[in-house]
């Protein structure tokens, strides 16, 4: 092993990892087994792992080890739910009639292909137009938290990259309220096919297994 590892690369990697939806839901997260891929000794990965509970990417229950959430039907509705309420107030900051929002040169490129990256990033840019840090902090988080479903997501919409092109370009109009409307659609849509998205991705996590196997 490297004679220095450090917090500050071995907690973005793994948080990565975990948003990319390397890990299944449930699995459990040896600092060892990590602390080896990663090439880091076990405590800079136990202080990441905390640090991830805390954020709510990892669960240490009973502080006994710790493992990648495994939310149930409810609790995922739960958290889409959250992520609409959470953009509403941002959108509720922003006056209607008020001008069309001026995307940055970055900002206006093609959407990337991977749902996760680009309903994130469509998500932090409304919620930084509010102009309230704190809720900037709740949407990136519910997003993060979000990320690795948002891989299911985009295998079991077929529309997904549609989808997300209309959010964007209501996004420029003058009014708020045709973006609102889409955007609680969106998560509707969702936490309708709640059932299907958890099963998809006991499936792909499946799938993945018997490959590497």
């Amino acid at each position: 092993m490297s004679p220095g590892p450090t917090f500050d690369r071995v907690y973005p990697a793994l948080k990565e990892q975990l948003m990319s939806g390397r890990f299944a839901p449930g699995d459990h997260l040896e600092p060892a087994a990590i602390g080896e891929e990663l090439n880091s000794s076990i405590t800079p990965v136990r202080d990441a792992l905390h640090r991830l509970v805390g954020e709510r990417l990892v669960e240490a229950p009973r502080n006994d080890g710790f493992r990648v959430p495994a939310p149930t039907e409810a609790e995922l509705r739960d958290l889409y739910r959250w992520s609409r309420e959470l953009l509403e107030q941002a959108l509720r900051r922003r006056p209607s009639g008020s001008g069309a929002d001026t995307l940055s040169p970055g900002e206006a490129d093609v959407m990337p292909s991977s749902t996760a990256p680009a309903a994130a990033d469509l998500f932090r840019y409304i919620a930084r137009r509010s102009g309230n840090a704190e809720l900037e902090a709740a949407v990136e988080n519910v997003s993060d938290r979000l990320a690795a479903m948002r891989t299911v997501e985009r295998r079991l919409f077929a529309d997904h990259a549609e989808e997300l092109a209309g959010l964007r370009a209501l996004l420029a109009g003058p009014d708020t309220g045709p973006l609102r409307r889409a955007i609680a659609a969106y998560h509707r849509r969702r936490q309708r096919c709640v059932p299907e998205l958890l099963v998809a991705a006991r499936r792909l996590h499946g799938a993945s297994e018997t490959t590497a196997k």
